[in-house]
């Protein structure tokens, strides 16, 4: 081995004993702060690991042996931690973990969340802890073959079940909940406005070329607000991706709905779009890669006694895209300024001409290759 060579092993060594110690750190720091919240006399971390999925906030898995006198306890957690840069900035977990408070012992499959820290002292930046459910989350993507994520009996026994979990979703009575503060829109077109400039604002603070189909689309969209009579809870995010599901062919279960990150109050028929759109169908036919986008509107419907309005779910499609563009602008901006090395953040500056094309096909600006 050349002196260079020893080098760089002597410097790869240090360096992963830094990121050990460093770990260590962070996982007394978490047992102790579970140790005061839980009441404990000791608490140990078993298992811990930071999940590589997600591009909002960091997420870290844990287990932990919790004593109480005689009795020995393992509980499963995970904490979501505020990222340095993101897509979603600026951040502040609070609402969130409000939401999900809240939200604990509600039939809806929402993980139970107890605890919420601001003290750098324990994770080095704001966080919340929440209970680990089981199962898994399928990916967004095709398969090597082309199918989807789901299989056909995983999608027949979860379409009904997700359209359940979302109607169940707005019929919370967030004023009885205390989640008032997330703030109401105003009435008739409000909630549509909010949304647009919301996203508008957004793309703007980026500061970077703004291609012009989706300047095109956000004009549309401020010319196009439709109206609602209704305020409800709004997951923003509710899609697959952040379900966790049980896998067992037709006996497959929903056990979870994960990254609330974008909630607030809103029109209903906005979750739904998002989970419909073009973005989560794995360049497939079907509506979050379950059912076609009209049986899930149909499913929906009859789970939350809604009429669907298509002209409202084609409004909110158009800004679902705008608004995942504006989150990819977002993580560019970022990578861009230095503040983050996630790689994936620059390589919306390769994918985001894809949602542009899915706006101008939206906008009927061209047809669909092969349409």
């Amino acid at each position: 081995m050349s002196g260079e060579e020893r080098r760089v092993s002597g410097e790869e060594r240090r360096a992963s004993g830094e990121e050990r110690r460093a770990s260590a750190s962070l996982e007394d720091r978490l047992a102790a702060f579970l140790a005061a919240r839980l009441g404990a006399d000791a608490v140990r971390v078993l298992a811990f690991e930071r999940s590589t999925e997600g591009f909002s906030q960091e997420t870290f898995r844990f287990d932990v042996e919790v004593a109480c006198g005689k009795q020995r306890e393992t509980k499963s957690y995970v904490a979501k931690r505020e990222p340095v840069a993101g897509l979603l900035e600026p951040y502040d977990l609070e609402p969130e973990f409000r939401v999900l408070h809240a939200l604990s012992q509600d039939p809806l499959p929402s993980p139970p969340t107890p605890f919420f820290e601001r003290d750098p002292a324990v994770l080095d930046r704001p966080f919340y802890v929440m209970e680990c459910l089981p199962g898994e989350v399928p990916v967004p993507a095709p398969k090597p073959d082309g199918s989807g994520p789901l299989d056909d009996a995983e999608r027949k026994a979860l379409a009904p079940q997700v359209a359940s979990a979302l109607a169940r979703l707005h019929a919370i009575d967030w004023k009885a909940a205390g989640l008032g503060f997330l703030g109401a829109p105003g009435p008739g077109r409000g909630a549509a406005e909010r949304e647009v400039e919301r996203w508008a604002a957004r793309i703007r603070a980026a500061a970077l070329p703004t291609p012009p189909v989706l300047a095109e689309a956000v004009l549309w969209l401020r010319e196009n607000l439709p109206a609602c009579d209704e305020i409800t809870l709004v997951h923003g995010d509710f899609r697959i991706g952040n379900w966790l599901i049980e896998r067992a062919g037709e006996r497959s279960r929903l056990t979870g709905l994960l990254d609330w990150e974008m909630v607030h109050l809103g029109d209903p028929l906005e979750d739904l779009a998002w989970c419909s759109c073009l973005l989560w169908r794995a360049s497939g036919p079907n509506a979050g890669c379950l059912v076609p986008p009209d049986e899930l509107a149909a499913l929906y419907a009859v789970a939350s006694g809604r009429t669907v309005d298509a002209a409202r779910v084609a409004f909110y499609e158009v800004l679902a895209l705008v608004k995942m563009s504006a989150i990819m602008l977002t993580g560019i901006r970022a990578f861009r300024d230095g503040r983050t090395t996630d790689l994936r953040m620059a390589i919306f500056d390769h994918q985001i001409g894809f949602l542009m094309a899915g706006l101008a096909m939206m906008r009927g600006h061209f047809a669909a290759i092969g349409g």
